[in-house]
């Protein structure tokens, strides 16, 4: 056999070889290009602060995910933006126009859990992948097209309430309640079942309305039920709102809030009456630890001016979750691969929380921080007062 006629040959042989093994995916990442999600804002309307936030958050994830070529070179995600103000009729609204948009591949939305319920039942039906950002019901999240990386409150509810009475030797508790919310309501009564199975007695509820403006008779009927402990159930204006009628009642007691307390502008609304107030949080820009956590703060800082709180957080998480979904997928992505790609997270390569999970659709992290506004107007780790 000739020279030439060997070498024929060989690469014959060595392309019939390869078309015989099984094709390999792609390590490279997406093809360069980028790649539309659909992000329902609530920039208005009644929590429009902590609206601000998530959005914040989301936009500097899309800066990192582009500027690190994290997904590979030449891709980025671009937001699609519809504003809803936390209202069910125009998140649905948004979400069908979303839906019908072939191009956006996932949808990321909403703070109020009755806003995602409303909305859940049409992207299951339109199989359209969702990341809610900020709604805390259980239950939500239904793999593979619905997520949340919403840092649930309930377990640290439970975990704070039972420190703080064991640190302060509760004998009694009494709750402020928003009995107009049935998120609160199944956050008062998981604490307060674990409360009581420690030995701490129920005093009483007091009810009141998340629209309420006025908290003084709410006040005077938690003091008169003599707890040594008071917690707080209810929404931001209503929980502000309790804290301050219970300090300027004169309870110099104990007062134990929840999440809702710790966006700064809370501390410059409230003053020195949220000084010692402990509430749990799963971020704080003041006590971050992780290498990625400071740089998620600095970089937040640096552009715009103001510091990341829990809900800047999971913004940007719900980014970067999707992110690393469409990382994983070999060639153009779709809604359906999608879907797979994020139902096959377990853990995330980058989190700004020091460690976080991904169990059954709902994004988990280990431990519970237990904080309080200090007087000078810093998150400061709550410690038990001196008698």
């Amino acid at each position: 056999m000739s020279i030439s006629h060997r070498r024929s040959f060989v690469i014959a042989a060595a392309l019939a070889t390869a078309l015989a093994l099984p094709s390999v995916p792609s390590a490279q990442g997406l093809p360069p290009g980028e790649y539309k999600i659909g992000f329902m804002t609530e920039n208005t309307g009644p929590i429009a602060s902590a609206g601000v936030s998530f959005w914040n958050g989301a936009q500097l994830a899309i800066d990192e995910v582009k500027s690190r070529a994290y997904m590979g070179k030449g891709t980025s995600i671009v937001l699609q933006t519809k504003e809803s103000g936390s209202e069910a009729a125009r998140s649905i609204q948004n979400m069908n126009q979303f839906i019908a948009d072939r191009s956006i591949l996932a949808v990321t939305c909403c703070i109020l859990s009755p806003v995602v319920g409303s909305v859940k039942p049409v992207v299951l039906e339109a199989k359209m992948p969702l990341v809610i950002y900020g709604a805390t019901a259980v239950g939500l999240p239904s793999p593979p097209w619905v997520y949340s990386m919403t840092i649930l409150p309930g377990p640290k509810d439970i975990e704070t309430g039972l420190t703080v009475a064991s640190e302060i030797k509760a004998k009694t508790a009494a709750y402020i309640l928003a009995n107009d919310n049935e998120a609160f309501r199944n956050r008062l009564n998981d604490t307060r079942t674990a409360l009581e199975a420690k030995g701490v007695r129920t005093a009483g509820v007091v009810n009141v309305l998340t629209k309420d403006t006025d908290f003084t008779a709410a006040a005077t009927q938690a003091m008169g039920l003599k707890p040594d402990v008071i917690f707080i159930y209810a929404t931001q204006s209503a929980a502000v709102g309790a804290v301050n009628s219970l300090r300027d009642r004169g309870f110099k007691q104990t007062i134990v809030g929840n999440d809702v307390l710790a966006p700064e502008t809370v501390f410059k609304r409230m003053g020195q009456t949220a000084v010692g107030v402990p509430f749990p949080v799963s971020f704080s820009s003041a006590l971050a630890e992780s290498a990625e956590g400071k740089a998620f703060i600095a970089a937040y800082e640096a552009r715009f001016k103001s510091t990341p709180d829990i809900y800047s957080a999971q913004g940007y998480q719900a980014i970067w979750f999707i992110a690393q979904g469409l990382k994983s997928i070999s060639g153009t992505p779709t809604r359906a691969s999608l879907a797979e790609a994020l139902s096959k997270i377990t853990s995330f390569e980058h989190n700004v929380y020091g460690g976080e999970i991904m169990k059954n659709g709902q994004a988990q992290t280990t431990g519970t921080l237990i904080v309080n506004w200090s007087p000078d107007g810093k998150l400061v780790r709550w410690t038990a007062p001196k008698n």
